[in-house]
């Protein structure tokens, strides 16, 4: 019984259902495209295409999981990038210190943001648009609307460059996987992963039980501003040149990756199996719109209903618990005078 529950349990899921979707979009464009879509040097594309993606899905989901969204994550990424090139060309310390330089200012910008949520008790998509556009003008003051070109660093090389398996496996592939992984782990089997998503459900009940939602909400936002520096130190090291906007196009494509996969905008439900399946099929789409020569709007446009389509859907299912738990409630009370019918 439990083994027929649980196979059906999984039919019916999110995650059976992202599957199937990946599926059908890997056999249409293998047809569209006469099997160029198979093709591995294509496959690993795919896999490279979520590699900016990854590190931003990872950190809104673990947010919005909280119960809270991150929207400055792509500038935050975008001014990482700003401090690793200049750090490295003009600075002259050693590159693996730029870098840490450069995840360390994303870190505290993350911190910035909890203390305007948290502190200030600005709302969190309020304070972080905000955070974004301060960093957006201030990126474009240090380096220009041109970009900044970083050359002849090893580490930087090596980063952006190196291919193992005969050039068919890039290490950034191998780094945003493992990352996917231990946050999967953390949420899932931890004892700190099991706050994130009592804070996310219920933030009073959750200080009550004997919790710090306070104390977690700076972690998660700086954990969210870490996890986009490493997007744009990536970012840098594949294409050699910073740009003061360089992944907030990412932005709410790792948002929608995160509520495509079943993370809930409200918080509280969600995890990681489902964050990466979400990636997969917007990757999977936007390598096939791009191997069959279609206009790169179409991506942004499959983005927006993608969006629209995943917060709808979290709206009704909201709804659909409340209703289900007020009936609990209601069956679970006794009839007025004491009868039970």
């Amino acid at each position: 019984m439990k083994n027929g529950a649980s196979r059906r349990d999984f039919f019916t899921s999110k995650t059976f259902s992202l599957m199937l979707i990946v599926a059908a979009l890997m056999a249409l464009f293998t047809a569209l495209t006469k099997g160029a879509m198979v093709n591995p040097l294509n496959i690993r594309n795919i896999f490279k295409e979520m590699t900016i993606m990854s590190f931003l899905s990872v950190g809104a989901a673990v947010l919005m999981l909280s119960g809270d969204v991150d929207l400055s994550a792509g500038a935050i990424g975008s001014f990482a990038g700003c401090v690793l090139a200049l750090a490295l060309m003009e600075s002259g310390l050693p590159a693996w210190i730029c870098y840490i330089l450069a995840m360390l200012t994303g870190t505290a910008c993350g911190f910035v943001n909890a203390f305007l949520v948290n502190a200030l008790h600005f709302q969190s998509f309020i304070a972080t648009l905000c955070t974004s556009s301060v960093l957006g003008g201030v990126g474009f003051m240090l380096i220009g609307g041109q970009g900044l070109k970083v050359k002849g660093v090893a580490l930087l090389n090596w980063l952006g460059d190196t291919k193992l398996l005969d050039g068919l496996l890039p290490v950034t592939i191998i780094i945003s996987l493992v990352f996917i992984i231990v946050y999967g782990v953390i949420l899932a089997k931890t004892r700190f992963g099991r706050s994130v998503y009592l804070c996310g459900g219920n933030r009073q009940a959750a200080y009550l039980s004997g919790l710090y939602p306070t104390k977690l909400s700076y972690i998660l936002f700086m954990n969210s501003g870490f996890l986009a520096s490493v997007s744009g130190c990536i970012y840098v090291s594949q294409v050699k040149t910073a740009y003061a906007n360089s992944i907030t196009s990412y932005q709410f494509t790792g948002l929608t990756a995160s509520i495509l996969g079943g993370v809930s905008f409200m918080g509280g439900a969600g995890g990681m199996s489902g964050c990466f399946l979400g990636m997969l099929v917007l990757s999977v789409f936007y390598n096939g719109v791009t191997t069959m020569g279609i206009d790169y709007n179409y991506r942004t446009i499959f983005n927006g209903v993608l969006l629209v389509l995943g917060l709808g859907l979290d709206a009704v299912n909201a709804r659909r618990k409340t209703r289900r738990a007020l009936r609990r409630s209601l069956a679970a009370s006794p009839a007025p005078n004491g009868r039970e019918d």
